[in-house]
């Protein structure tokens, strides 16, 4: 009776590890490009899992909305609100009048973060270790009075200054030191 109940507890014990241990984190490739996430969620939801990297440069960090406009996000670096993106109107109040029948759409991250229609952003991290969540503040209406889709989408990318970029800036700044030194 006693080993049954061992083997009981452990077994309970090594589920409840395997249910209150965290999501493994991704980690974030900063070469520029996309993440695109289609999930089901409620509207205030999170995307699942968290993004991780480590620079030892500043990290521009892109985010859209990219299938349905109007998705609107809050970005989470270890938890605390980063940034968000602006609220847009929903697609049946875009346009002149509401001239949409039916929400604007594309597979294109880069065609949405062009389109001034989309909620987007661009987010400077500080050099160091970041872990990034977002959660889908406003998602759009699935019809004109009816309730918002069923899912969140979100695309996102970071870069880090190219090598070129900031090799230039390096000279810029000697050569100014160079000019200041001269004229002291």
């Amino acid at each position: 009776m006693r080993q049954k109940a061992l083997v009981f507890l452990s077994a309970a014990a090594l589920v409840f590890a395997a249910v209150a241990a965290p999501a493994m984190a991704t980690p974030l490739a900063l070469d520029g490009s996309w993440v695109v996430l289609d999930e089901t969620m409620p509207v205030g939801g999170f995307f699942a899992g968290s993004y991780d990297f480590t620079s030892s440069s500043n990290v521009d960090f892109t985010i859209t909305d990219w299938a349905v406009v109007s998705d609107a996000f809050n970005v989470y670096d270890f938890g605390v609100l980063a940034f968000s993106t602006p609220l847009m109107p929903d697609w049946n109040v875009l346009g002149a009048a509401g001239a949409f029948t039916s929400p604007p759409y594309t597979s294109d991250p880069d065609v949405a973060l062009a389109s001034g229609n989309f909620s987007s952003a661009v987010y400077t991290f500080g050099a160091g270790a970041h872990s990034l969540t977002i959660q889908d503040y406003h998602i759009p209406i699935t019809a004109v009075g009816a309730g918002p889709f069923p899912d969140g989408t979100v695309a996102f990318k970071a870069t880090t200054p190219e090598p070129g970029t900031m090799g230039l800036m390096l000279l810029g700044g000697v050569a100014l030191l160079a000019l200041r030194r001269k004229n002291d």
